[in-house]
Parts: C-alpha cells; structure tokens; sequence
C-alpha cells in the first residue's frame, strides 16, 4: 500500500539523516477521543477504559499516514502550512489499519471485557480504528508499533522517544520502504539539502507539489531523482 505521511522540514531531515521515523504515543495524539470512542453512559466504565487506554499507551504507539495527499487542509495541519514536506512509503498491506469514520459513538461491552481480562480482536480494532467523522478528510491509514520491539532514546527532556526504521531499499526487511518525497508549495527545502541527508549510493525520487489550476486540490509535477552525497562513516543517530 502506497501511503503519505505529512511532516515539517526539519523532521523529514532527521528522518532521512537517521533512517528512522518518530513513532507517536497513543496518550499524544490530537484526538481526546483515541481509543475511548465507544457509547457509556457511567463514570466507572470510563474510568475503566481510560485505565485500559493508559496500559495500551506503555505498550504500543502508532505511525499516521493518509491515503492522498491532495486536500490542502492536510498539508496546513500537518506540513507546516504548505512549508513541509510529504514522505510517500510503502507499507505491507497487512499491517495497515483504515479508520473508520462514524457520526456516533459505537457500542462496546467495557465492563465485560475488563471482567474477562481482554477485549477480542474486534474490539481491539474497532477502539483502535473508530474516529468522529469530522476526521474524515484525513482518510487516515496507521500503523501500530509495539514500543519493546522498537529503537528508544531519551529526548533533551528525560523523555523516552520510540523510531521505527524506514528503508530506501526495496529489498530491506524494514516495515517502511520511503519510496519518494513531496515538496510543499512554499517549502525552502532544497533539493541539495535533500542530497546531503542521503548516503552515496541513495536515489530518492522527488516531486514539488503545485496549486491545480481547476480545483482546491494540490497535486504533484513531474518526480525527478536526488542523488545522496553522504559517506557511510558520516551515519549518526539524533533525537
């Protein structure tokens, strides 16, 4: 599955520089409503789910991706209006998970689930796929990450940071094969800065996305490669 992660400049560097991407924690997201979009009608019960929210978040994180990349609400929000960039992957298809977008919240026997010590698998996808329908433009597609499978360093605040591996080659064994990169319409990102961040023997396919002249919708030029100057000895990891 072809899939498009928005992200600024500076954090398409590192993930270029590192080879890696930022795996985002479950308590972190945007939405307050992660994992708790289910229809109770007690305080115990969203208590219960809370907690069970909390456990989820020591145990898993999650990467965000969108089917597109033309709705220009996407690139203001997540690329740093229009100055980012887009990072187009190829994901296994088996790992994707679609969210599914629903004007009401769903019901979920919390309480019984919790008394059993689990929740089934299709609960578990449905608390981890279900958002409010507002979200929809994102066409969001995620990939979950279980953290003690995962590289781990603490940030400048004494704060543990999750990666996940990405690859520019088709034959790695990596979940994430980067196969190109999008520039945003006002993005200053050039494409030696790009060079520098790859190794010698990278090719990166890259596009510069424009305004459509007949809708609201940004699309991309032609792609045009960029070659990488880096050595091998110059490979550091950064947080």
């Amino acid at each position: 599955m072809i899939v498009y992660h928005f992200t600024p400049s500076e954090f398409a560097i590192k993930a270029l520089r590192d080879r890696r991407l930022k795996i985002a924690r479950i308590n972190e997201l945007n939405d307050p409503f992660e994992f708790c979009a289910t229809d109770f009608s007690d305080n115990g019960t969203q208590s219960k789910l809370e907690t069970f929210k909390n456990q989820v978040n020591e145990r898993y994180g999650v990467i965000c991706f969108c089917e597109n990349y033309h709705d220009p609400v996407l690139w203001s929000h997540y690329a740093d209006s229009h100055r980012g960039v887009v990072l187009v992957f190829e994901i296994p298809d088996d790992i994707a998970i679609r969210i599914d977008y629903q004007p009401e919240r769903f019901k979920l026997a919390v309480n019984a689930a919790i008394q059993r010590g689990s929740f089934t698998e299709s609960d578990l996808t449905q608390l981890i796929s279900t958002k409010f329908s507002s979200w929809g433009y994102e066409k969001e597609i995620r990939m979950m990450c279980r953290l003690n499978d995962h590289f781990c360093q603490m940030d400048s605040k004494g704060k543990k940071v999750y990666f996940e591996s990405l690859s520019l080659e088709s034959y790695g064994v990596d979940a994430l094969k980067l196969i190109g990169l999008i520039r945003g319409v006002r993005c200053d990102l050039k494409p030696a800065d790009i060079a520098s961040e790859l190794l010698a023997v990278d090719t990166l396919p890259v596009q510069d996305a424009r305004l459509d002249s007949s809708s609201f919708q940004i699309i991309a030029g032609e792609t045009y490669p960029v070659n990488g100057v880096r050595s091998f000895s110059a490979c550091c990891f950064r947080v």
